[in-house]
């Protein structure tokens, strides 16, 4: 293993840090993450909706009209996701160049609605009851900002800005004396390179037209986000943005982070695709991307079975001490106390449980699922529920509460062996250890 981690200081960790570092990728998951707080107050109402408490629950909230209104904010968070994202892009390119981030905003904002069809069809009912579809004006279509713009969004918002940057930073601006106020100053200096760019997209748009995809939506989607969700977004896909984020982590590279950093943009689309269905009371396209929910109980690599065995049956004091510390913040799946106080890290005894549990977590939950024993809803949830209760939200069901008890007791079947083992070390080198002061106190 030393010899591994070797070959990764060398290799690959020199690679991801170059990754990490590189200032669009920066943007993109600064991005990311400035539109999460959205999300986050979204599934508060999620949680509401979701609460396990049978189909009389659902029928009062539905004959209340609380049903629709808890709703909306799903919606217009899950169907308006680019609109979002193209702020926050545009935003922080802006501040990565310099430049006032309010101006990388809007210029973001208006370079993507200058790509945006302004007509959508729509099916009209006639007085004698017939059904007739046709184009209507003057509409933005809701699809345009949904999930299927999320990789147009952020092409837009780092290209549209950087070439206002690129422009700015050349001198194309109106300038104006230095007694003119700022925000005025502002205005003119921003409107001949903003112009700049959005003769540039409008441009763009025209030869999206000419072409079989119509719009640049289509295009980006068709050519672009359609292929690399086909090839990452699917079962498999889900499954090793999850299990490689674990295995670098046994290596101390934080793998949660570079997986998201490589596979971030597939699992928001895939995220809000899963969300816009729950909001229409659909099942979820991508459930196998809510494994989540059950794969890492008491945090990554499923530890929680782990720190009830440390806390309650091992000999180690050391282990009996930091499972007890870890339980609180294991509840609420936090578990980087025992990550790098046991420690996992670059621990060949505990490597294996700690990939192989999550893996069964994955596998299992995908079993039932299937067989509706514990149907995954769709809506996203916060990842620090406590432990039981993410489950039950999750599906909408006390089986989800019950799913995780079981997972959790499989856990800590494929945990035992190997923390009985390590248990026996720990307990061998606190000997060692008293026997070398008892010998320092004679002495």
């Amino acid at each position: 293993m030393n010899k591994f981690k070797e070959f990764l200081e060398r290799n690959l960790i020199p690679i991801t840090d170059k990754i990490t570092n590189n200032r669009y990728v920066k943007i993109l998951m600064d991005g990311f993450m400035g539109i999460s707080a959205l999300t986050i107050g979204a599934s508060f109402f999620v949680l509401i909706r979701s609460l396990p408490l049978g189909d009389w629950y659902v029928g009062l909230l539905q004959s209340t009209g609380l049903y629709d209104i808890l709703n909306f904010p799903i919606l217009i968070t899950s169907e308006l996701i680019s609109l979002y994202l193209i702020l926050a892009i545009g935003y922080f390119t802006a501040k990565s160049f310099n430049k006032k981030p309010i101006n990388g905003s809007l210029i973001a904002l208006g370079s993507y609605l200058m790509l945006t069809p302004f007509e959508m069809a729509a099916t009209v009912t006639t007085q004698s009851g017939e059904e007739i579809t046709t184009m209507v004006s003057n509409v933005l279509p809701v699809s345009s900002f949904g999930s299927m713009g999320i990789f147009l969004a952020m092409l837009v918002g780092i290209i549209s800005v950087r070439i206002y940057v690129f422009f700015d930073d050349r001198g194309l601006k109106i300038k104006m004396p230095a007694s003119v106020p700022e925000n005025v100053t502002n205005m003119f200096e921003t409107m001949i390179p903003a112009s700049v760019v959005f003769i540039i997209f409008m441009v763009f748009r025209v030869l999206c037209s000419h072409t079989s995809f119509g719009t640049a939506q289509n295009l980006i989607y068709g050519i672009l986000q359609a292929p690399l969700t086909q090839i990452g977004g699917g079962y498999w896909g889900a499954f090793c943005y999850l299990f490689i984020g674990l295995f670098l982590w046994m290596f101390g590279i934080h793998g949660s982070m570079l997986m998201y950093v490589a596979m971030g943009s597939i699992a928001n689309a895939m995220w809000a695709e899963n969300m816009v269905a729950f909001a229409n009371g659909a099942p979820a396209p991508h459930v196998e991307w809510l494994y989540m929910y059950f794969v890492n109980m008491g945090g990554s690599g499923a530890t929680f079975g782990l720190v009830l065995m440390m806390a309650f049956v091992a000999k180690s004091q050391h282990l009996k001490k930091l499972g007890r510390v870890a339980l609180p913040t294991s509840v609420f799946n936090i578990n980087e106390p025992i990550i790098f106080g046991t420690p996992m890290v670059m621990n060949p005894t505990m490597a294996i449980p700690f990939l192989a549990a999550p893996a069964a977590n994955f596998f299992l939950t995908s079993l039932v699922n299937q067989l509706g024993f514990s149907v995954l809803t769709g809506a996203m949830q916060n990842n620090y529920y406590p432990v039981g209760v993410l489950g039950a939200f999750a599906t909408g069901s006390w089986t989800g509460a019950v799913w995780t008890v079981v997972l959790i007791a499989i856990d800590t079947v494929i945990y035992y062996p190997f923390f009985k083992m390590f248990d026996a070390k720990k307990v061998k080198e606190e000997k060692e250890m008293e026997s070398m002061d008892a010998e320092d106190d004679l002495i």
